[in-house]
Parts: C-alpha cells; structure tokens; sequence
C-alpha cells in the first residue's frame, strides 16, 4: 500500500481525543506542544527541512475534518531531518482563509508553515491526539486568524526519536 494512502488513512479514521492520561511525559511534549511544532523540531534536529508530497486545491472537503466546509488548498508535507522522514504533515485550509489572510499559504513551497502561521498569532481552537492501528501518534489542531479557520494534521512516523 502507498504510504501517504496509509497516512492519510490515520487522519480520516482515527477517534481523536483530548484525554491526557494515556500518554507518557515524551508523548505529551509532543504531541500536546501548544507552540510551533516546527521551531521545536528546529530545537532537535541537526538538518530540518520540508519536503511537500503534493499541494492543490480540492473541491468541498469529504473527509472527516472540522475546518474545511467549501473549497480548500490541500498541502501535504515530510518534515524532515536530512533524509529522514519524521513526520506526514497534512494542511487544509479554505478557500476564504486563503483569500482573506493567508494569500502566501500557497507559495511556501518547501517552507514549513508553521513559521507564518505562528507568526499571525493564531488562536489554538483545538489540539487532539490519536494513537492509530499501527502504533503511530498523530495530532491534529485547529487555528483561527481574525475568524478564518484551518486546519494542520501531523502523523509522526516511525523513525521520529522523541515519542
């Protein structure tokens, strides 16, 4: 089966939660981090960088997300540490967001978001946590900008050293 299939497979079929009680002190450090994910990752990693799987823009949103009702820009992302992949990052955001206050989104290219998300001083709307079948950890927040919403899912894969 085609990894990113697998991915984004975690994304759309997993029960997210809030409970912390589940998780070690090295899971929630990460996956409860309430600040950049990225500038973190900078913290640790000895040759950051993002690869993007792909980036389009997708009519109305069938998965299951919160963010995303009308057309959205799709981004999909390794964040990476020289050549190894540590995390499938998954980014929706609607069109009117784009439109409105995130005009460059689409022009990151390899450029982590989480630098100009943070940035515009988002408002965290939520931060959940799933533990899928095979064992990997995800998250999946989502930011508000002067009331216009997306959405940022991050699978943290197998050769990630810190859960």
């Amino acid at each position: 089966m085609d990894h990113y299939l697998e991915y984004r497979q975690v994304f759309s079929e997993s029960a997210w939660q809030t409970n912390t009680e589940a998780l070690s002190p090295s899971q929630q450090q990460w996956l409860l981090h309430r600040g950049s994910l990225t500038q973190k990752l900078c913290e640790v990693a000895v040759d950051f960088n993002v690869e993007v799987v792909q980036e389009k823009w997708v009519a109305k949103n069938l998965q299951k997300t919160t963010a995303c009702n009308e057309k959205y820009w799709l981004r999909e992302v390794l964040l990476k540490d020289g050549t190894t992949n540590w995390i499938f990052a998954q980014t929706l955001v609607p069109k009117s967001t784009i439109e409105s206050i995130a005009q460059n989104v689409p022009k990151l290219g390899n450029e982590p978001i989480g630098l100009w998300l943070f940035s515009q001083n988002p408002l965290r709307k939520t931060l959940e946590w799933t533990q899928a079948e095979n064992g990997l950890f995800a998250r999946r927040g989502v930011y508000e900008i002067n009331g216009f919403s997306l959405e940022i899912k991050e699978l943290f894969l197998e050769s990630f050293p810190y859960l």
